[in-house]
């Protein structure tokens, strides 16, 4: 009997001792709730706060343009992007695949992009994250590349 006592307080214990881990939900709902901020914060108009959603040793790779790599430049690429008057910003997952402490996602994107002048410009596409998952910070971008679904001009 006292083998089974034991096996009972290591089992409650472990239980106990996941507890807050399950109380924070499954890596796809804190996956979507990030999305949901980086969502927010770039349709606010903070694109530079953006960039912190990402891990410090993150690669942005957008389209017609050279990888940023690291925090600080990804959060100056977002910055530049917001001064093209990028807003309401849709993200949808479509697949997620979490390995332990790395996830990798696809989905679509859309966004109306208005600038200074002329007339709105609508953009959607897909894209793919890989995440990473840190212990302290939880789940941040790590990889992030996208490209458009609408045909390039013409001249």
């Amino acid at each position: 009997m006292p083998h089974v006592r034991k096996s009972i307080v290591v089992v409650a214990l472990a239980v106990l001792a996941a507890a807050p881990f399950a109380a924070q939900g499954t890596p796809r709902s804190r996956i979507d709730a990030v999305n949901a901020r980086f969502m927010t914060t770039f349709n606010s108009g903070d694109a530079a706060g953006v960039g912190q959603f990402y891990a410090t040793d993150a690669v942005l790779l957008p389209p017609n343009s050279a990888a940023v790599h690291g925090r600080a430049g990804i959060s100056s690429a977002w910055a530049e992007f917001g001064k093209m008057g990028g807003t309401n910003l849709k993200l949808h997952t479509t697949e997620l695949t979490v390995h332990g402490d790395m996830a990798d996602e696809m989905g679509t994107y859309s966004l109306d992009i208005k600038p200074a002048k002329g007339a709105v410009m609508h953009d959607h596409g897909k894209f793919i994250v890989i995440w990473k998952r840190d212990p302290k910070a939880g789940w941040q971008l790590y990889r992030d590349i996208w490209n458009t679904d609408v045909p390039a001009a013409t001249h």
